[in-house]
C-alpha cells in the first residue's frame, strides 16, 4: 500500500528538508498537504533536488483556486505547474445544476461572471451564488421573515435545489449541515495557463469528466 504524508508548515520551520527525508524514508507515494502555494512550491522545490517523486501531490486549501491568483511568484508557478497538483473540485461550470432563482446552468453562471468582470470563474463564485438562493428560500417559506427564530428553524429544515446541488439540512450528518458533493480535479497546464481538470466525478452524476488523472509514474 503506498503511504501518505502531510506538508505540514509552521513559521519556525519554512524549510521541508525533514519532510522529504522523512517521506523517503516511509517510501510515501502520496504527499497531501494544506500549504500555502509559496511553501508547496518550496517542497517541491526540495523534493526534486533530494531526488524524491512521489506518485501524486494533493492540496485541499489554497489549490482549489489558481497558484496564479494565490501567488504572485514566477517560480511558484513554475513549480506547481510541473508538480500537477491534485485538489477537490466542490464547484465548476460543468455540474449539471440549476440556479433556484432564475434557472440558469452553472454554464451560464460562469458565463455571465465573465461577461460582467472580464476573470475567469472561480470555484467560491458557486458558493456565494448558492447563499442567495438559501437565504431567498429561508425569507419565503419561514412563517415570519422577521423573526430570528423562525428563519433559523426554517433553515434546519431546508431541503432546496441550487448552483451547487440539491442542499438538504435534514440529513445532517449533525443537525443544521447540509453536504455538498465533492469531485476529484487536477491542476493541469493549457495555453490560457493553469486548467482545473475534473479527473473523477463519482460523486457528482452527470458532471463530465475533463482529463485524466496524471501521476509521476
Amino acid at each position: 500500500m503506498p503511504r501518505c504524508g502531510g506538508t505540514g508548515y509552521t513559521e519556525s520551520a519554512p524549510e521541508f528538508d525533514a519532510h522529504v527525508a522523512r517521506f523517503r524514508e516511509q517510501d510515501a507515494r502520496i504527499v497531501t498537504s494544506a500549504a500555502t502555494a509559496e511553501d508547496l512550491a518550496r517542497y517541491c522545490g526540495q523534493a526534486r533536488a533530494d531526488g524524491f517523486t512521489p506518485r501524486l501531490i494533493t492540496c485541499s486549501r489554497w489549490l482549489t483556486d489558481p497558484h496564479t491568483h494565490t501567488s504572485t511568484s514566477a517560480d511558484v508557478h513554475a513549480a506547481l505547474a510541473e508538480a500537477r497538483v491534485a485538489t477537490l473540485v466542490y464547484w465548476s461550470p460543468g455540474r449539471p445544476y440549476r440556479s433556484g432563482l432564475d434557472g440558469s446552468t452553472c454554464a451560464d453562471l460562469a458565463r455571465a461572471y465573465r461577461e460582467a468582470t472580464g476573470r475567469g470563474w472561480l470555484q467560491p463564485l458557486g458558493l456565494a451564488h448558492a447563499l442567495f438562493e438559501v437565504a431567498r428560500h429561508a425569507l419565503t417559506t419561514a412563517p415570519d421573515p422577521t423573526d430570528r427564530a423562525a428563519i433559523a428553524h426554517t433553515l434546519g429544515k431546508t431541503r432546496t435545489e441550487t448552483v451547487v446541488g440539491p442542499l438538504d439540512w435534514t440529513r445532517g450528518p449533525t443537525p443544521n449541515v447540509a453536504l455538498l458533493p465533492l469531485a476529484a480535479g487536477q491542476w493541469q497546464q493549457s495555453d490560457d495557463g493553469p486548467r482545473l481538470a475534473v479527473v473523477d466525478s463519482t460523486r457528482v452524476p452527470g458532471l463530465p469528466v475533463t482529463a485524466d488523472l496524471v501521476t509521476a509514474f
